[in-house]
């Protein structure tokens, strides 16, 4: 017997937008270029050179400035901005923390152009270029993330305040030599079983972004923490937090990734039993 207008049921919708939120949480993370898909990272100090495998020219750091030198003779032409490289290329830091400088393209290959601060010499960057390739066995052999199941409870009634003071939320990495930073955008104040509980939501690259770590980190969760995103245009107006949304750093997938370790002010002393899992494949940093 055919379903008829009367039968149907009715979607939840709390359900039905989580799952499409999994849908392209999971689509994004099994993009061509996305973080499945690292192959290598190069890093260079100040005054250091080196040369990439697949990628035709040489890399240079001097006077914190990374500049791309191509190989006139190279049979794979190297394109950067939607144009064919023919000349040497400077990329050059101006911001504290992590900085995107820039895209090139070798066939398939995207090669991805960041400069860091120097953990020990702040006025300094260290810069890093990372391979990323379709064809990665990572991506190509890629079953899903577990996660915790949906659960309303971790829907949890919740502020947002502005942050006063222009403040840097400064991280240790999951690379020792560099440090993470970025702008302060507030604080959201949840209670939890009749305690109070304040995470500070920092400005990533244009994403509301909370980096925290709890009861099971390094357990059934990655071994360095979790990210939640919230709305950045709607902060003013939040009136939840909801971990169901709880996702995995790049570096649970890959080595080739760089990754702020939550600060002790986001460490919750309790279970979050909601969002993804570590995943079953998990990177592991020496």
């Amino acid at each position: 017997m055919s379903s008829t207008v009367r039968d149907a049921v009715t979607v939840d919708p709390y359900v039905q937008q989580w799952h499409i939120w999994r849908a392209q949480r999971l689509e994004e993370l099994k993009a061509p270029h996305g973080y499945l898909a690292p192959v290598s990272i190069t890093w260079i100090a100040n005054g250091e050179s080196a040369t990439i495998e697949g990628v035709p020219g040489s890399w240079n750091a001097r006077n914190d400035v990374l500049t791309y030198v191509p190989d006139a003779d190279a049979s794979l032409s190297v394109s950067n901005a939607g144009s064919e490289v023919s000349q040497a290329l400077a990329f050059v830091p101006t911001a504290f923390g992590e900085q995107a400088l820039g895209y090139l393209q070798v066939g398939d290959l995207r090669v991805e152009v960041n400069s860091q601060t120097d953990l020990l010499r702040r006025e300094l960057h260290r810069f890093w270029i990372r391979v990323k390739d379709p064809q990665a066995p990572s991506r190509q052999q890629f079953q899903g993330i577990e996660h915790f199941p949906i659960a309303r409870e971790w829907s949890i009634p919740a502020t947002f305040r502005r942050a006063k003071d222009e403040e840097l939320d400064i991280h240790d990495s999951v690379v020792k030599t560099v440090l993470q930073s970025y702008p302060v955008l507030g604080f959201v104040d949840f209670d939890y079983q009749g305690e109070r509980y304040s995470l500070v939501v920092s400005n990533v690259f244009g994403h509301a972004s909370i980096f925290f770590s709890d009861g099971t980190t390094g357990k059934e969760t990655y071994g360095i923490g979790r990210v939640l995103q919230l709305d950045a245009l709607s902060l003013d107006g939040l009136d939840t937090i909801d971990f169901n949304y709880a996702f995995n750093y790049p570096c649970a997938f890959s080595v080739y990734c760089t990754c702020p370790i939550p600060s002790k002010r986001n460490h919750l002393p309790f279970d979050v039993a909601a969002g993804e899992k570590a995943p079953a494949q998990q990177a592991i940093y020496e």
